[in-house]
């Protein structure tokens, strides 16, 4: 054995160790969180959406977008560069979809059984019901494309033969936009109740799924597990920083139109995000998708990678901020011990319980990518 490959094999034992840790840690405080309730983690009837439901609208986004930039290269005509990278893509989606999507949202329901009411005692016009169904098809879709991605890279299909099933998985990772329904079909939230979210979920996925995949393109690079073009790396990041300047426009027009009117519910909510408790996440939100965006368009892989690091970044603050402007300015008042209409004025932090569970939950993830790129054939 070489000493190069002893010294990878160390380094992912490591890497396997850490994210083995990081998951017991989370999977112990996700018990102590069943044994007490949600309230350890800082979720009560003010605040019944937090870090969780974000990593779930996070990693759903990253399932779709990994399966958009998998699939894209056998759809169309011209992008034939990009179809060894495909495999990594589509392996990505799958662990990402099943490991850390699905369990955002088991553990947020406080009991992991009332999940699968969702399934058993279904509402066919629930946006609920279809999400869990979109995801299990990014499932099932991501590990078949996977497979036969696999088969044609060992010479046993044609790369026209894998183009029937790539077209559907791009027809699917299309359908994260029904993600966006559970949000916009609320009428007592105004900045939900927006059909211009379907577009922002839409780009959010391709943005977070991208940002992963240029990180990871780049690390398999250095390895040499997967050797990067340098033409093809610059593409992936300048597709990236496109879609991240669309999501940086969207959430800077929300805002600018709810201060120009001035008035009314939308008004409330900008001014809370722009100016008051809310506006240190929305402002690091604008910084980080700037910054990214130069970053990505530049030419050197480092910087490509801290592009990356600060869209996805960028992306989660869209969905946090997303979900906290409208929780403490709600349209319609709660009861009980509240006194003003709505919820508290102060911006949600997620609690100590809630990190470590969301950690862990990402760790299982990256422990399932590790070990599966190290035994799999998804390299050149």
């Amino acid at each position: 054995m070489t000493e190069p490959t002893m010294t990878k094999r160390s380094s992912t034992a490591i890497w396997l160790g850490v994210f083995a840790a990081f998951a017991l840690a989370g999977t112990a405080c996700f018990v102590f969180q069943a044994m007490h309730g949600l309230q350890v983690a800082h979720l009560n009837n003010d605040i019944t959406w937090g870090l969780y439901i974000v990593g779930f609208l996070l990693f759903t986004g990253v399932a779709a977008g990994c399966l958009l930039f998998a699939s894209t290269p056998f759809v169309f005509s011209g992008l034939e560069a990009y179809r060894p990278y495909a495999r990594v893509a589509s392996f990505v989606s799958v662990t990402c979809g099943c490991l850390c999507a699905g369990p955002f949202i088991l553990v947020d329901t406080g009991n992991p059984l009332r999940a699968f009411s969702i399934l058993t005692s279904f509402q066919i016009a629930s946006p609920l019901f279809w999400d869990t169904v979109i995801l299990i098809a990014y499932v099932v879709l991501g590990c078949a494309f996977t497979i036969a991605l696999v088969k044609v890279s060992e010479g046993k299909k044609t790369e026209a033969s894998v183009r029937p099933l790539a077209i559907a998985v791009f027809v699917a990772a299309l359908l994260v936009t029904i993600t966006s329904l559970a949000f916009a079909l609320q009428v007592a939230r105004p900045t939900w109740n927006n059909p211009g979210l379907v577009l922002s979920f839409f780009i959010a996925a391709v943005v977070a799924g991208g940002s992963l995949l240029v990180v990871a393109y780049a690390m398999l690079d250095r390895s040499g597990y997967l050797p990067m073009n340098a033409k093809v790396a610059c593409g992936f990041s300048r597709v990236v920083a496109l879609f991240l300047v669309a999501e940086l426009v969207f959430s800077l027009a929300e805002a600018f139109s709810g201060l120009y009117i001035a008035v009314g519910e939308e008004a409330a909510v900008a001014a809370w995000l722009t100016s008051g408790p809310g506006a240190p996440f929305f402002w690091i939100e604008v910084a980080c998708s700037a910054i990214g965006i130069a970053l990505l368009l530049q030419k050197t892989q480092s910087l490509h990678v801290a592009g990356a690091i600060l869209a996805f970044a960028s992306i989660f603050l869209v969905k946090y901020n997303m979900l906290q402007s409208q929780l403490h300015n709600p349209l319609i008042g709660f009861a009980g011990p509240v006194a003003a209409p709505g919820a508290p004025a102060g911006a949600y932090f997620p609690g100590m319980i809630e990190w470590c569970v969301a950690a862990g939950i990402v760790s299982i993830g990256l422990l399932a990518v590790t070990l599966g790129l190290s035994k799999l054939k998804l390299g050149k």
